[in-house]
């Protein structure tokens, strides 16, 4: 792009960067020779005119070298641009992606959430469900997605715990997405059907070191919250059980509850429904404390393992490089959903407690546990592929 006056160049970027187009100036070259280079989100940048060829990966940043006026005009460009997304926002559906089947907590929290902004925005937010590899599919799928805020993914630990258990989970954990919400914590609970043998964790507990490996749980997936869960109690109490994963806590329950498999880590989100139908038994919670809406059921700690605890996070993402007024006012209305009595006490009824936890602070909490998966992770021996 060669011989452009200074109001062709902003006017230039302020449309690349309203079609969420990456948009920095290379430098300053002889007799007023300006290299302006783009990319797509989630897509190589291009040489233009020779300039250093580079990478921009899945970010809407508006950045420059340069000084004086160029500057000036080309922030007010970018300031325009950015600030354009959140006055339309949203202009048509939006999508958030369950990474797990239906029934599980996942989708219970998900579907709550997209009927609420429904009805707050007078916009439809769909909840789509992409399964499998214990959350890998769904999230690899909206990684690719632009970055426009149309497409979320509704995730939970796996998010952190699927690249340190599988070769090429297909997105990056540190890189690929923004973090905009919490939505909801809760334990997960160790479940066994109502005509089960097993009425304690103890009864588990001997009958697995009576038969080492005969013993049989569900849980929501390899990788799954519950797996790791069921991991650590496996370790903490030194037996064999043998791991039969499914695609979501929804038809891992459902197989417990009719007596195909023994037991289950479950969400307890995704296990109440059973659980107060009397077709689950509730053995143990992994939280450190009882849990308010199970409060006669023993935790994992007080039934002779002191220290476990685990607790079980879902979450809003939305693709790296979506705008951060839209960002913003992602979490504002979400969290104003959280906030009402009826939501509250949706959450309260399956278990989970609300959070409402905003991009920065829920950004240092997954930096944070991205680090402690990776050593537990190494501890416990959870390895897929």
């Amino acid at each position: 792009m060669m011989g452009l006056g200074l109001s062709e160049i902003v006017s230039d970027a302020a449309v690349l960067l309203a079609h969420g187009f990456v948009v920095r100036f290379a430098s300053i070259r002889n007799s007023n020779m300006w290299r302006l280079k783009h990319a797509r989100n989630a897509a190589a940048s291009e040489s233009i005119a020779g300039a250093e060829e580079g990478r921009e990966l899945n970010r809407m940043a508006c950045g420059f070298v340069a000084a004086g006026r160029v500057a000036g005009a080309l922030a007010v460009a970018c300031g325009t641009a950015w600030a354009q997304p959140a006055a339309d926002y949203p202009s048509k559906p939006v999508r958030i992606v369950i990474v797990y089947a239906p029934g599980g907590g996942l989708d219970i929290v998900g579907r709550l959430v997209a009927d609420r902004l429904t009805r707050s925005w007078g916009r439809t937010v769909v909840a789509e469900n992409r399964a499998g590899a214990a959350g890998n599919i769904g999230t690899e799928y909206v990684s690719r997605m632009p970055a426009d805020g149309y497409t979320l993914v509704l995730t939970t630990n796996s998010y952190n715990i699927n690249p340190f258990i599988y070769k090429n989970p297909g997105y990056d954990a540190r890189r690929d997405f923004t973090p905009v919400v919490q939505l909801t914590a809760a334990p997960s609970v160790i479940v066994a059907g109502s005509r089960s043998p097993y009425q304690t964790l103890k009864d588990v507990v001997s009958a697995a070191r009576a038969e080492p490996g005969k013993l049989a749980y569900a849980s929501g997936g390899n990788g799954s919250p519950t797996h790791i869960a069921a991991e650590m109690f496996r370790t903490a109490a030194n037996i064999e059980l043998t791991h039969i994963p499914y695609k979501g806590g929804g038809p891992a329950n459902q197989d417990v509850a009719a007596g195909q498999v023994p037991l289950a880590m479950a969400a307890l989100p995704s296990a109440m429904p059973f659980v107060q139908a009397g077709t689950l038994r509730a053995l143990a919670v992994t939280t450190e404390k009882r849990w308010p809406t199970l409060p006669d059921v023993a935790t994992i700690a007080e039934s002779g393992y002191s220290g476990f605890s685990h607790v079980t996070w879902i979450g809003i993402l939305a693709p790296t490089g979506t705008p951060a007024p839209v960002v913003t006012r992602l979490h504002k209305e979400i969290a104003a959903v959280l906030l009402t009595a009826d939501m509250r006490e949706r959450l309260i009824a399956i278990g989970a407690e609300a959070s409402g936890r905003g991009p920065a602070e829920f950004e240092a909490a997954l930096k944070a546990e991205y680090e402690a998966t990776g050593k537990l992770v190494a501890r416990i021996g959870v390895r897929v592929d």
